[in-house]
Order: C-alpha cells, then sequence, then structure tokens
C-alpha cells in the first residue's frame, strides 16, 4: 500500500457498446493499480455512518470491511480541437458526398442535423466532427473540425487530412 490516495470511479454508461470500451480502459491500462473491488460495493449519503458500520461488522468479521470516506476529485481536462481545410476543384455536392463517404469510413453518426454534428468512436478515442462547405470559382473549400480528448482529435485529423488531399489530388487529373 502506497501513500497515494485511492479512487474510487463510478462510470455511467448509455449502453453496451460504451460499457465495453471503459471496462477495456480499465483491463489495459499501464501504471498503477487499478482493482474491481470484491464483495458489496455502496455509496451511501446522509447516514449515520457509526451505526452503519457497528452493523456491518455484527455481520461479518471487521478485517473484510473497508469504508472510505469519497470527495468527487475531478481533473480539469479541456477537449483539444483540430481543423483540416482542403479546397477541392469540384462542386459542392461531390464534395459533400466524398466527406459523408470519409465519415461513414469511420462509422460516424449524426448527433445534431442542425449544427451539422457527427460523433465517432475510434481506438485513440471519442471525438465529435463538424465541416462546412464553401464553393467559389476554384471548387469548393472544405472544413472539418474535430474536437475530442487524448489522441483522437490528431488521428482522426491525420485520417481526413489524408483523405481530402488524395481526393483533391483525383479530381485534378
Amino acid at each position: 500500500m502506497t501513500d497515494e490516495p485511492e479512487y474510487l470511479y463510478v462510470v455511467d454508461y448509455a449502453d453496451d457498446a460504451e460499457r465495453k470500451r471503459v471496462e477495456y480502459l480499465f483491463n489495459n491500462w499501464s501504471g498503477g493499480e487499478i482493482d474491481r473491488p470484491e464483495g458489496v460495493v455502496r455509496l451511501t449519503s446522509d447516514v449515520d455512518h457509526e451505526r452503519l458500520y457497528e452493523q456491518l461488522v455484527s455481520k461479518v468479521p471487521e478485517e473484510r470491511i473497508r469504508a472510505y470516506r469519497l470527495e468527487e476529485g475531478r481533473r480539469e481536462v479541456s477537449p483539444t480541437t483540430r481543423t483540416v481545410e482542403r479546397t477541392v476543384p469540384t462542386d459542392a455536392d461531390a464534395v459533400e458526398t466524398f466527406v459523408q463517404y470519409m465519415l461513414s469510413k469511420k462509422k460516424a453518426v449524426l448527433q445534431s442535423p442542425a449544427h451539422n454534428e457527427y460523433e465517432m468512436y475510434t481506438k485513440k478515442g471519442r471525438a465529435t466532427a463538424t465541416y462546412e462547405l464553401d464553393e467559389d470559382g476554384d471548387g469548393t473549400t472544405v472544413r472539418v473540425r474535430i474536437t475530442g480528448y487524448a489522441d483522437a482529435p490528431a488521428f482522426l485529423a491525420e485520417f481526413f487530412e489524408s483523405e481530402l488531399t488524395d481526393y483533391a489530388a483525383s479530381q485534378r487529373s
């Protein structure tokens, strides 16, 4: 046991896929020790701690009981935003079709049609992406804005940049 504080993480999830992503992260974390508590785990509030502990000791040997005083330990984590911009020498409809194709390759799910916002999960993490198109005499400029945490925005920006560069080159031929 170290002098470092222990943390109890409670992660709510919307569906089984999200639960699996969180379990995978915990199971494959390197550095430190992450254990799943054995036995019965309960979060309590507004209870008489001393009385509850006394009742637990009357049911189970005291060396099998651990009680921790918790306080939320949130860290301030800011998302990262990356923007990819390319001009493609073709009309906006063709470029939009290609952008939709790129998003489908990453299994992006439309979250907000009004804001043209898509959510996607990668091995590098979760991110959202929006795009806009501006057509002028030279073709169509597409801007893809990716927002997320950890490595996901850089990973996706590299993907979109490569795909759009190749697509723009194919339209010049």
